[in-house]
């Protein structure tokens, strides 16, 4: 027994110690299967891994079955053995596989004449890898030193696993190569590839030299009028087809630099003064300005000038991805795409595209998801390979596959149809009431940042939830005036006049910096100066946006106000004075009474829990922001991909504290309501309904989807699931008891990673 075991533990040395030497992940799990069964001393070894949407495991090596089967045979979770195997997470031991119930016959692998099965999970930090199984033609049980043997073989091969995958973006995985990006927006989009590369762009551009200073000025400002004449077009464009957010979000990037007088005459003085022609001269311009913006740590900001200058250079020398004559829609792949192009793009002929730099702005990513075009940005991959190539835009997982094989091609076809389906489901109820069917109603509102020109948008949404003022703050050049917010408040609560609009008052600092109002702050800006805190510290600029709030509710009544990042009383009770002071303002200069809005606060910091008796005396109302609340309560950044999986909202302790914060409301007499991206997921949305929860305000493209989950639920029943859930200890058994029930309801389709329902929206 003795010399089994030290022979066991010699081998599980020698394999561990040979695998980690191996330079591709090939060589590495080829040669992990053969020493495993040499070591096992049985008739086969292989290993299956989980395909990176987690929906089936593939074979991915082997030394027993036949060789042309890796890469081919494929088994959903929980189908097969190895399927029950992933599924359950557990040890599996046969001694007479074939009369399982849940084997399942292969033909052409060659498994036929193996009588006895063994296989155990292979796990990494707790997420699932795949299934490594030895088998045995022999009809035997396996002993518990060769379970022992695999398990622990199992654990130690996670790492080396996980890391190999890991290294190699690029897997070949059925056939297709498969690269991951840093973000993505959209669906799918499958199309012939058509790698754009412009022979001059803002890096490549040389300083040259020219003695007809008045034609490159006149050149130059020429472009300038083009740009503007293009840009009018193409926002005009996005507003008839009612894009106006995206419309915002592209003036935006551009809007500010083509207005600014200043960049024109330092670009002319560089052509009079140093003798530049207007390539050279717009570059010299624009790098010294994104020097600036670098010192000032402002990103975006860079890849706004650089995206600002490349338009102006490409049109100079007549270069750009639009005259490109397209009879067929293809993805565009590049190295940077700026928003502009983005917005000119003819949308029936392009069906995507991938940006390889992850130096491309933020405002191309928003631009891309408000109009819906599948993208993946900041992807590494080589645009020589791919040119011409059969293509696929995951923007959902941020994902490319290229040369993709057939079954792959239509697997992803069967996703888009799915997915039509569903859109189509989901419109058919997007001005219905949320009502389930019990009877019980679900106030779904709508969360906006930007004004909203849809004539039925009200008729959508039971109100606005939150409304995030700070967003058109950050589109200002300058601190926006009493009577320009008077201006966008107004606007909005007009179109909402029968319902309630709730505004949050500034919310800067952390990742949202005002050009004109720079915040020094620690590197940990989530801990910082953020939120009320910079309100409070300039009470300048709080109190002229409460007096704007005010006066624009003058006629409507409709206005709820918010307060951001609440940590202390205190806060509440600054923002409290200097509210009733601007009223009575108001009141006295118009010499009439006006309506009052209500205050509320945004329970984000844990520590109000503690405090809810006392803030509930000085406001009317709360709303939670799951995003900060839940991030804060497990110290975890959800954007750290090192600890983004403990930014978890069914873990025991985030479900506990959301039902104690409803309870806890309920008993002051005081209405709370969720405003992050929780209430616009499904299951989470499900979740929260199950623990009271009745209102919730979520992003305009989750609204029609919550009221089809709200219209096929029963909420007592959803409720019960509640009860259970606070019983449970672990994420995994509570996410699954909504799983399980939207499954009995039909709604399977609607929660299935697969069909890229599920995804949270992180916009």
């Amino acid at each position: 027994m003795a010399d089994k075991q030290n022979s066991i533990l010699l081998s599980l040395r020698e394999i561990i110690e040979e695998v980690s030497t191996k330079s591709s992940f090939e060589d590495t799990v080829t040669t992990l299967v053969e020493k495993i069964r040499k070591a096992a001393n049985c008739d086969c070894c292989s290993l299956y891994l989980l395909n990176s949407r987690k929906t089936f495991l593939c074979l991915e090596a082997t030394d027993g079955l036949q060789k042309e089967s890796i890469g081919k045979v494929m088994l959903q979770v929980g189908e097969g053995l190895v399927g029950l195997v992933a599924k359950k997470q557990e040890l599996l031991n046969l001694a007479d596989a074939p009369s399982h119930p849940n084997f399942k016959y292969l033909p052409d692998v060659g498994e036929d004449e193996f009588m006895s099965f063994l296989g155990a999970p292979v796990i990494n930090q707790g997420e699932l890898l795949g299934v490594l199984v030895i088998q045995s033609k022999e009809s035997r049980q396996f002993d518990a030193q060769e379970e022992t043997f695999l398990i622990t073989l199992s654990a130690q091969i996670a790492s080396i696993i996980a890391q190999n995958k890991s290294v190699k973006e690029n897997t070949v995985e059925y056939n297709g190569k498969r690269y991951k990006g840093k973000t993505g927006s959209g669906s799918i989009a499958i199309a012939q590839a058509v790698v754009w590369k412009p022979p001059v762009t803002f890096e490549t551009a040389t300083i040259m030299y020219s003695d007809d200073k008045e034609i490159q000025s006149e050149l130059f400002h020429q472009t300038l009028f083009q740009l503007q004449t293009e840009m009018d077009l193409a926002n005009l464009r996005l507003q008839e087809t009612s894009h106006n957010t995206a419309s915002s979000g592209y003036m935006s990037g551009y809007g500010s630099l083509l207005d600014d007088t200043t960049f024109e005459d330092e670009v002319d003085s560089e052509i009079f003064n140093q003798g530049f022609v207007a390539t050279s001269a717009i570059k010299v311009v624009a790098q010294r300005r994104i020097d600036k913006a670098n010192d000032e740590n402002h990103p975006d900001k860079v890849s706004d000038i650089r995206d600002f200058a490349s338009i102006l250079i490409s049109r100079l020398v007549h270069l750009s991805p639009s005259d490109t004559d397209l009879t067929v829609p293809i993805v565009i792949v590049v190295k940077s795409m700026p928003a502009a192009l983005v917005a000119e793009m003819p949308h029936n002929k392009v069906a995507g595209f991938v940006c390889v730099d992850n130096a491309t702005s933020s405002h191309t990513a928003i631009l891309a998801r408000d109009l819906g075009i599948p993208a993946v940005i900041d992807v590494n991959i080589d645009l020589d390979e791919v040119d011409g190539k059969t293509i696929i835009v995951d923007g959902q997982n941020a994902e490319v596959i290229v040369e993709p094989s057939s079954s792959v091609v239509d697997e992803y076809m069967q996703l888009i149809s799915q997915r039509r389906e569903l859109h189509d489901l989901f419109e058919a109820v997007k001005f219905e009431k949320a009502i389930s069917q019990d009877g019980k109603r679900i106030t779904v509102q709508l969360n906006a940042g930007l004004s909203h020109e849809d004539d039925d948008l009200a008729q959508q949404t039971d109100g606005i939830g939150l409304y995030r003022t700070e967003i058109a703050f950050m589109l200002s050049n300058t601190l926006p005036t009493e009577e320009q917010q008077i201006s966008w408040y107004k606007g909005l609560l007009t179109q909402f006049k029968d319902l309630p609009v709730c505004m949050r008052t500034l919310d800067i600092g952390g990742d949202k910096l005002l050009p004109y109002l720079p915040i020094e702050d620690s590197q940990n800006s989530a801990l910082g100066w953020r939120g009320i805190r910079v309100c409070i510290d300039q009470p300048n600029i709080l109190k002229s946006q409460l007096r704007a709030m005010i006066k624009a509710n003058i006629d409507t009544g409709n206005l709820d106000i918010m307060l951001p990042m609440i940590s202390r009383l205190e806060e509440v009770l600054i923002v409290k004075r200097i509210l009733n002071e601007s009223y009575n303002e108001i009141v006295e200069e118009l010499g009439h009474e006006i309506p009052r809005p209500r205050l509320g606060v945004m329970i984000e910091v844990p520590c109000v829990a503690f405090i809810l008796d006392e803030l509930a005396a000085e406001c009317d109302f709360f709303s939670i922001g799951s995003n900060d609340l839940i991030q804060y309560l497990f110290a975890a950044d959800r954007t750290n991909q090192k600890v983004s999986k403990i930014f978890d909202p069914f873990n025991p302790a985030a479900v506990r504290c959301l039902k104690y914060l409803k309870d806890k409301c309920d008993a002051t007499g005081k209405s709370i309501a969720v405003c992050g991206e929780q209430a616009g997921s499904t299951t989470g949305s499900m979740l929260l309904m199950s623990l009271g929860y009745e209102n919730l305000s979520m992003n305009y493209s989750q609204i029609a989807r919550i009221k089809y989950i709200v219209r096929n639920i029963n909420l007592e029943e959803l409720q019960e699931i509640g009860r259970t859930a606070l019983t449970l200890n672990s994420s995994a058994k509570i996410k699954s008891l909504y799983v399980e029930y939207a499954k009995q309801k039909g709604l399977s389709t609607v929660i299935d990673p697969k069909n890229f329902i599920d995804v949270d929206d992180r916009s």
